[in-house]
């Protein structure tokens, strides 16, 4: 008994923690959350006793279009440098950079970043100050239209429209305001892409516990931050209404809606997203963690939409090539099973916040892989064309 006896020691304690909340017990609680409590971490993920065979892959086959990074890190030329020689490490041909800014923000981007415009793009990035406000809209639109002129590639938009802009009386901004008329209208006059993050993950809409599958992933165990659940913010269905309605109101812009439209979770609701609308695409950053549990019905999914899925990783500079990157090539390239997906976030144990499992390949034949990987970009992108088509001639 007595061996055992610091083990029963440590047990009580741990039980007393989650209880108590553990050394987050004095945390301040959230008002939309009051009845949250921290609990301890889970541990990393175990490491797989079975063998598997394993593709080599050092790099992406073709070179990629990544429709969705953030370079909000990109302030200097060294900055700039360092990314290209990351691109070139793993095969990143283009970056698509969403933190251009607006305004003279995006002018200081540009100008930093003109040694580089071959591979690295800049997306305008609305300014919502004033939304309320008589002329906010003309004001905007003008704004953005000096922006594409200046040269941005498109506009991206995240979601706090949907889920946290107000109007005046406390209801929330949908993506079918006419406030944003004149914005999607100016996109569709200087024929650029709108990269469109609304709504968030399902199960931040759910209840935070075991059931959630995110919770047993780790995420919310020391703060409820981004949980939707009863908070009065929207529910899916209201922002994914208003999509529908800004998609029918704009036949002539194009959107890309980021992160598989937010919708990864209902295939069939991917599938009638783009089969009713031809001004959708989507991307497929910080998804693969979801579509690499079904190999198979994914595969059969990018077959059928391969001209409407864009690459897009929701990354930044300093993602590692093995850990980050390579999953993406392996998911999109081979048939290799169970392998770890590209990580977003990580608790303080190594475990993956947002997937608590492993994934496996789609094994994309290469005429599909070259429209997901780059071509599909390319018909946003023209000015890129040439400098896709030079590293094609380099390999």
């Amino acid at each position: 008994m007595a061996r055992w006896l610091p083990v029963l020691i440590m047990a009580l304690r741990l039980t007393s923690s989650v209880h108590s909340g553990g050394a987050n017990a004095q945390t301040p609680q959230d008002p939309k959350h009051p009845d949250f409590r921290p609990t301890p971490e889970v541990p990393a993920m175990p490491k797989a006793l079975m063998k598997f065979p394993r593709t080599r892959i050092t790099r992406a086959k073709f070179p990629v279009v990544d429709f969705h990074l953030h370079g909000a890190q990109l302030r200097t030329a060294e900055d700039y440098q360092k990314m290209v020689e990351r691109m070139d490490e793993t095969g990143i041909g283009l970056i698509c950079n969403m933190d251009g800014g607006f305004g003279a923000t995006f002018d200081r981007n540009m100008q930093v970043g003109a040694p580089y415009r071959d591979r690295v793009l800049h997306f305008a990035r609305l300014n919502f100050e004033g939304i309320n406000e008589p002329g906010w809209s003309d004001k905007t639109a003008a704004e953005l239209e000096r922006d594409f002129l200046a040269g941005a590639a498109g506009l991206k938009i995240n979601k706090v429209l949907g889920l946290d802009l107000q109007n005046k009386d406390g209801t929330y901004i949908q993506a079918d305001d006419p406030r944003f008329d004149p914005v999607w209208e100016m996109c569709a006059k200087h024929d650029k892409p709108v990269m469109i993050h609304i709504s968030d993950s399902y199960g931040r809409f759910l209840p935070i516990g075991p059931e959630n599958e995110r919770y047993e992933a780790g995420l919310w165990r020391s703060s409820p931050e981004g949980n939707y659940y009863r908070t009065g913010q929207p529910t899916p269905d209201i922002i994914e209404k208003a999509r529908e309605n800004m998609h029918a109101k704009h036949p002539r812009t194009r959107f890309v809606n980021a992160h598989m439209a937010m919708l990864y979770y209902d295939m069939d609701k991917v599938a009638a997203l783009l089969d009713k609308y031809p001004n959708a695409d989507v991307e497929l950053s910080a998804t693969v963690q979801d579509l690499g549990r079904a190999p198979i019905m994914i595969r059969k999914f990018f077959l059928k939409y391969q001209d409407r899925i864009l690459f897009g990783s929701d990354g930044n500079p300093g993602r590692g090539v093995d850990e980050f990157w390579i999953p993406h090539w392996r998911f999109l390239e081979t048939y290799d099973e169970h392998f770890d997906h590209p990580a977003q976030l990580r608790s303080a144990t190594g475990a993956p916040l947002h997937g608590r499992w492993r994934i496996s390949g789609i094994g994309l034949p290469d005429d599909v892989l070259r429209k997901v990987y780059y071509a599909n970009a390319l018909r946003y992108l023209p000015a890129a064309r040439a400098s896709i088509e030079r590293q094609l001639a380099g390999r």
